[in-house]
Protein backbone atom coordinates (compact mmCIF):
# COMPACT_ATOMS: atom_id res chain seq x y z
CA UNK A 1 0.00 0.00 0.00
CA UNK A 2 1.16 3.86 -0.78
CA UNK A 3 2.11 4.66 2.77
CA UNK A 4 4.63 8.30 3.32
CA UNK A 5 5.64 9.10 6.83
CA UNK A 6 4.87 12.64 7.79
CA UNK A 7 4.61 14.66 10.67
CA UNK A 8 5.22 12.21 12.94
CA UNK A 9 2.40 9.10 11.41
CA UNK A 10 1.52 7.37 8.57
CA UNK A 11 -0.52 8.40 5.69
CA UNK A 12 -2.28 6.19 3.22
CA UNK A 13 -2.40 8.19 0.27
CA UNK A 14 -3.09 7.24 -3.87
CA UNK A 15 -2.33 9.08 -6.88
CA UNK A 16 -3.95 8.61 -9.96
CA UNK A 17 -3.31 10.32 -13.52
CA UNK A 18 -1.02 13.44 -13.64
CA UNK A 19 -1.46 17.07 -14.53
CA UNK A 20 -2.89 19.77 -12.30
CA UNK A 21 -3.04 18.35 -8.82
CA UNK A 22 -6.54 17.86 -6.98
CA UNK A 23 -6.70 16.83 -3.70
CA UNK A 24 -10.03 14.57 -2.20
CA UNK A 25 -10.72 15.12 1.40
CA UNK A 26 -12.98 12.87 3.20
CA UNK A 27 -14.93 13.11 6.02
CA UNK A 28 -16.24 11.61 9.44
CA UNK A 29 -16.17 8.00 9.43
CA UNK A 30 -15.12 7.19 6.10
CA UNK A 31 -11.67 7.01 4.07
CA UNK A 32 -10.42 7.73 0.32
CA UNK A 33 -13.39 4.77 -0.90
CA UNK A 34 -15.47 8.03 -0.55
CA UNK A 35 -14.08 9.25 -3.81
CA UNK A 36 -13.96 6.39 -6.17
CA UNK A 37 -15.83 7.83 -8.77
CA UNK A 38 -14.00 11.23 -8.97
CA UNK A 39 -10.72 9.24 -8.91
CA UNK A 40 -11.90 7.01 -11.77
CA UNK A 41 -13.25 10.28 -13.69
CA UNK A 42 -10.59 12.90 -13.19
CA UNK A 43 -7.51 10.91 -13.32
CA UNK A 44 -8.11 10.90 -17.01
CA UNK A 45 -8.27 14.37 -16.79
CA UNK A 46 -5.43 15.15 -14.16
CA UNK A 47 -3.24 14.19 -11.23
CA UNK A 48 -5.59 13.06 -8.64
CA UNK A 49 -4.49 12.59 -4.89
CA UNK A 50 -6.76 10.45 -2.19
CA UNK A 51 -5.71 9.81 1.52
CA UNK A 52 -7.01 8.58 4.84
CA UNK A 53 -6.67 11.55 7.33
CA UNK A 54 -4.51 10.48 10.66
CA UNK A 55 -7.03 8.34 12.62
CA UNK A 56 -9.32 7.21 9.36
CA UNK A 57 -8.40 4.02 7.10
CA UNK A 58 -4.83 2.43 6.37
CA UNK A 59 -3.24 5.82 8.12
CA UNK A 60 -1.69 6.37 11.29
CA UNK A 61 -3.20 6.56 14.76
CA UNK A 62 -5.16 9.51 15.97
CA UNK A 63 -2.64 10.32 18.82
CA UNK A 64 -3.17 13.72 19.31
CA UNK A 65 -5.17 15.75 22.03
CA UNK A 66 -8.59 16.85 21.19
CA UNK A 67 -8.23 20.77 20.70
CA UNK A 68 -5.03 20.08 18.21
CA UNK A 69 -6.44 17.12 16.18
CA UNK A 70 -7.58 19.67 13.06
CA UNK A 71 -4.01 21.82 12.93
CA UNK A 72 -2.12 18.31 13.33
CA UNK A 73 -4.49 17.19 10.01
CA UNK A 74 -3.67 20.38 8.46
CA UNK A 75 0.09 19.75 9.11
CA UNK A 76 -0.07 16.62 7.84
CA UNK A 77 -1.84 17.41 4.89
CA UNK A 78 0.96 20.16 4.22
CA UNK A 79 3.37 17.85 4.52
CA UNK A 80 2.37 15.47 2.28
CA UNK A 81 1.62 18.18 -0.09
CA UNK A 82 5.79 18.88 0.65
CA UNK A 83 7.10 15.32 -0.14
CA UNK A 84 4.83 15.24 -3.45
CA UNK A 85 6.05 17.98 -4.50
CA UNK A 86 2.79 19.83 -5.12
CA UNK A 87 3.20 23.59 -4.59
CA UNK A 88 -0.56 24.52 -5.31
CA UNK A 89 -3.63 22.54 -5.35
CA UNK A 90 -7.40 22.24 -5.95
CA UNK A 91 -8.90 20.78 -2.74
CA UNK A 92 -12.27 19.47 -2.43
CA UNK A 93 -13.54 18.18 0.88
CA UNK A 94 -16.53 16.72 1.72
CA UNK A 95 -18.85 17.22 4.86
CA UNK A 96 -16.11 17.58 8.16
CA UNK A 97 -13.40 17.08 5.07
CA UNK A 98 -14.46 20.65 4.14
CA UNK A 99 -13.97 22.00 7.71
CA UNK A 100 -10.79 20.16 7.35
CA UNK A 101 -10.63 22.69 3.60
CA UNK A 102 -11.78 25.70 4.89
CA UNK A 103 -8.61 25.47 7.66
CA UNK A 104 -6.27 24.50 5.57
CA UNK A 105 -7.09 27.33 2.99
CA UNK A 106 -6.97 29.49 5.80
CA UNK A 107 -3.76 28.65 6.93
CA UNK A 108 -1.79 28.25 3.94
CA UNK A 109 -3.84 30.33 1.45
CA UNK A 110 -1.06 30.54 -1.07
CA UNK A 111 -1.51 26.40 -1.46
CA UNK A 112 -5.17 26.59 -2.82
CA UNK A 113 -6.03 27.17 -6.65
CA UNK A 114 -9.76 26.44 -5.90
CA UNK A 115 -11.86 25.22 -2.92
CA UNK A 116 -14.97 23.12 -3.19
CA UNK A 117 -17.10 22.27 0.08
CA UNK A 118 -19.54 19.29 -0.32
CA UNK A 119 -22.25 18.84 1.69
CA UNK A 120 -20.01 20.90 3.92
CA UNK A 121 -20.50 22.51 7.31
CA UNK A 122 -19.24 25.31 9.37
CA UNK A 123 -16.88 24.45 12.84
CA UNK A 124 -19.56 25.81 15.39
CA UNK A 125 -22.50 25.89 13.44
CA UNK A 126 -24.30 23.66 15.88
CA UNK A 127 -24.45 26.13 18.47
CA UNK A 128 -24.02 25.97 22.32
CA UNK A 129 -25.30 22.98 23.84
CA UNK A 130 -26.73 23.14 27.86
CA UNK A 131 -25.42 20.33 29.80
CA UNK A 132 -28.75 17.15 28.97
CA UNK A 133 -27.76 17.59 25.44
CA UNK A 134 -24.21 17.59 25.86
CA UNK A 135 -24.67 13.75 27.95
CA UNK A 136 -27.20 13.33 24.90
CA UNK A 137 -24.68 13.42 22.66
CA UNK A 138 -21.84 11.37 24.74
CA UNK A 139 -24.20 8.78 25.14
CA UNK A 140 -24.48 8.68 21.39
CA UNK A 141 -21.57 7.80 20.80
CA UNK A 142 -21.37 4.62 22.19
CA UNK A 143 -23.54 3.36 18.89
CA UNK A 144 -19.53 3.78 17.40
CA UNK A 145 -18.90 0.51 19.27
CA UNK A 146 -21.52 -0.89 17.71
CA UNK A 147 -20.31 -3.81 14.93
CA UNK A 148 -21.70 -2.62 11.27
CA UNK A 149 -24.33 -5.33 10.59
CA UNK A 150 -26.58 -3.24 13.32
CA UNK A 151 -26.80 -0.50 10.70
CA UNK A 152 -26.69 -2.00 7.45
CA UNK A 153 -30.95 -2.25 7.15
CA UNK A 154 -31.20 1.85 7.94
CA UNK A 155 -28.36 2.06 5.75
CA UNK A 156 -30.07 0.15 2.50
CA UNK A 157 -33.72 1.83 3.36
CA UNK A 158 -31.89 5.47 3.20
CA UNK A 159 -29.95 4.70 -0.10
CA UNK A 160 -32.00 2.58 -1.31
CA UNK A 161 -32.42 4.55 -4.66
CA UNK A 162 -28.54 5.27 -4.96
CA UNK A 163 -27.09 1.71 -4.36
CA UNK A 164 -23.49 2.38 -5.29
CA UNK A 165 -23.53 4.59 -2.19
CA UNK A 166 -25.00 2.15 0.00
CA UNK A 167 -22.59 -0.23 -1.48
CA UNK A 168 -19.70 2.37 -0.60
CA UNK A 169 -21.16 3.32 2.94
CA UNK A 170 -21.43 -0.18 3.66
CA UNK A 171 -17.43 -0.60 3.13
CA UNK A 172 -16.60 2.08 5.65
CA UNK A 173 -18.83 0.62 8.27
CA UNK A 174 -17.05 -2.26 8.72
CA UNK A 175 -13.76 -0.23 8.58
CA UNK A 176 -14.55 2.40 11.31
CA UNK A 177 -12.16 2.61 13.78
CA UNK A 178 -14.22 3.75 17.22
CA UNK A 179 -12.59 5.66 19.73
CA UNK A 180 -10.24 7.83 17.17
CA UNK A 181 -13.98 8.46 15.50
CA UNK A 182 -14.99 9.42 18.73
CA UNK A 183 -11.97 11.93 19.32
CA UNK A 184 -12.28 13.57 16.06
CA UNK A 185 -16.21 14.26 16.49
CA UNK A 186 -15.40 16.34 19.85
CA UNK A 187 -13.18 18.45 17.69
CA UNK A 188 -15.71 19.13 15.12
CA UNK A 189 -18.05 20.43 18.16
CA UNK A 190 -15.57 22.58 19.65
CA UNK A 191 -13.83 23.92 16.78
CA UNK A 192 -14.93 28.09 15.60
CA UNK A 193 -13.76 28.70 11.90
CA UNK A 194 -11.10 30.85 10.70
CA UNK A 195 -11.76 34.00 11.56
CA UNK A 196 -9.80 35.02 7.79
CA UNK A 197 -12.89 33.35 5.31
CA UNK A 198 -13.90 36.43 3.40
CA UNK A 199 -10.28 37.28 2.82
CA UNK A 200 -9.40 34.26 1.01
CA UNK A 201 -8.44 35.06 -2.64
CA UNK A 202 -9.24 31.73 -3.77
CA UNK A 203 -13.05 30.47 -5.74
CA UNK A 204 -14.87 28.87 -4.05
CA UNK A 205 -17.66 26.16 -5.23
CA UNK A 206 -20.27 25.22 -2.46
CA UNK A 207 -22.37 22.17 -3.12
CA UNK A 208 -25.15 20.24 -1.57
CA UNK A 209 -27.66 18.07 -2.80
CA UNK A 210 -31.06 19.17 -3.36
CA UNK A 211 -32.89 16.82 -0.91
CA UNK A 212 -30.86 17.59 2.32
CA UNK A 213 -31.88 20.65 3.49
CA UNK A 214 -29.47 21.01 6.22
CA UNK A 215 -26.63 20.95 3.79
CA UNK A 216 -28.16 23.58 1.34
CA UNK A 217 -28.85 26.19 4.18
CA UNK A 218 -25.39 25.29 5.20
CA UNK A 219 -23.87 26.44 1.86
CA UNK A 220 -26.38 29.40 1.32
CA UNK A 221 -24.47 30.51 4.76
CA UNK A 222 -21.46 29.97 2.66
CA UNK A 223 -22.35 32.44 0.36
CA UNK A 224 -21.71 34.80 3.17
CA UNK A 225 -18.46 34.14 4.21
CA UNK A 226 -16.60 33.69 0.93
CA UNK A 227 -15.97 36.44 -1.43
CA UNK A 228 -15.28 34.49 -4.49
CA UNK A 229 -18.15 31.82 -4.02
CA UNK A 230 -20.45 29.79 -6.34
CA UNK A 231 -23.27 28.37 -4.75
CA UNK A 232 -25.02 24.79 -6.40
CA UNK A 233 -27.45 22.51 -5.63
CA UNK A 234 -27.44 19.04 -7.70
CA UNK A 235 -31.02 17.25 -7.86
CA UNK A 236 -32.05 14.19 -6.71
CA UNK A 237 -29.17 13.86 -4.01
CA UNK A 238 -28.73 14.03 -0.97
CA UNK A 239 -25.00 13.40 1.84
CA UNK A 240 -22.75 12.05 0.29
CA UNK A 241 -24.09 14.76 -2.88
CA UNK A 242 -20.94 13.16 -4.96
CA UNK A 243 -21.78 9.90 -4.62
CA UNK A 244 -25.46 10.24 -4.93
CA UNK A 245 -25.07 11.87 -8.58
CA UNK A 246 -21.08 11.43 -9.63
CA UNK A 247 -21.91 12.13 -13.42
CA UNK A 248 -23.54 15.32 -12.15
CA UNK A 249 -21.29 16.32 -9.84
CA UNK A 250 -18.17 15.77 -11.77
CA UNK A 251 -19.66 17.60 -14.58
CA UNK A 252 -20.33 20.52 -12.53
CA UNK A 253 -16.67 20.70 -10.89
CA UNK A 254 -15.04 20.02 -13.93
CA UNK A 255 -16.79 23.25 -15.78
CA UNK A 256 -16.03 25.11 -12.48
CA UNK A 257 -12.64 24.68 -12.67
CA UNK A 258 -12.08 25.33 -16.55
CA UNK A 259 -14.22 28.64 -15.85
CA UNK A 260 -11.25 29.64 -13.11
CA UNK A 261 -8.80 28.65 -15.90
CA UNK A 262 -7.47 26.09 -13.48
CA UNK A 263 -7.68 23.31 -16.42
CA UNK A 264 -7.35 23.91 -19.93
CA UNK A 265 -9.76 22.78 -22.41
CA UNK A 266 -7.02 20.39 -23.88
CA UNK A 267 -6.50 18.95 -20.75
CA UNK A 268 -9.49 18.50 -19.14
CA UNK A 269 -10.69 16.84 -21.61
CA UNK A 270 -7.69 14.30 -22.08
CA UNK A 271 -6.26 15.61 -24.75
Amino acid sequence: MPQIQVNGTTLYYEIHGSGTPIVFIHGHLSSHHMFEPQVEYFSKRAKVIVLDLRGYGNSGKLDVEVGHIMETQCSDLCELLNKLHITQATLVGCSSGSVLAQTFAALHPDRISALVLVDSYFAGCFGKKNHLLNICEACSWLSYYLPAEFFLRSLRVTYNRWRPVYSILRKELYHKRPTESIKQRMELLRMEMPANLARLPMPVLCVAGSQSEWFVKQMQRAATLFRHVQLATIEDAMYPTHLCQPHAFNRMLLNFLMDQHIYRTREAYGG
